[in-house]
């Protein structure tokens, strides 16, 4: 285990372990470009969308960050949900993808490399209400990513993920397609007072809130 101390700009800084073992998966923006291309999306089923209306318990007006927002399906399901959202990802061509799918007043998207690229401006510490990040983890540095999450949300702020989840001695996943082991699923709570998750078809569903508290 190490420690990451959160930065903060207004007050003391929690200390929070985090596991060594969690390592994102390193693909290029290249790559991604490449895969939005012809890839096809990751659709919003309706017990996705029904689990998380009912355990959220999001509301109308929520700042919203979607982090690796691809084609944008879930960014705009929040975003009918009432909620303010920018959705955010690695690769230009699905930022296009998305702003050309559809256009809102409570909806944008930017290109940002979450891991490389300074947060931007309009993130700051406790403005979000929530956080999302479907099939993404697995390509971030979650250790810091979720220090970062802790950082911007707000004192009822929730983060919510959905995650392949990669079985030992099962099959390779391809590189599009990389989840969490059981064990990261686990040390993904560490550090916040509520933790929760369920399942989702074949995937796993995470709910945090309460950061350093």
């Amino acid at each position: 285990m190490r420690e990451i101390r959160v930065n903060s700009h207004s007050s003391p800084s929690p200390t929070v372990a985090v596991p060594e073992d969690i390592r994102p998966v390193a693909v290029t923006s290249a790559e991604w470009d490449e895969w939005f291309r012809s890839g096809i999306p990751h659709k919003v089923s309706d017990f996705e969308s029904a689990q998380f209306y009912s355990r959220a318990h999001q509301k109308r007006g929520w700042r919203t960050v979607d982090i690796g927002c691809g084609h944008g399906q879930w960014t705009r399901q929040l975003a009918r949900w009432q909620m303010r959202v920018t959705g955010y990802d690695y690769s230009a061509v699905a930022v296009e993808q998305a702003r050309r799918t559809m256009s809102h007043a409570r909806l944008d998207y930017e290109v940002w490399d979450v891991t490389a690229d300074s947060i931007p401006a309009g993130i700051e510490p406790g403005s979000v209400d929530l956080v999302t990040c479907r099939f993404s983890l697995a390509y971030l540095d979650m250790a810091r990513f979720l220090v970062d999450v802790g950082r911007w949300l707000s004192a009822t702020g929730v983060f919510y993920a959905l995650t392949p989840v990669e079985r030992p001695g099962g099959e390779p996943s391809r590189w599009y397609h990389k989840g969490l082991t059981e064990e990261q699923i686990t040390a993904l709570g560490q550090g916040w007072s509520s933790r929760s998750t369920y399942t989702v078809g074949s995937y796993r569903a995470i709910l945090l809130s309460g950061y350093g508290r």
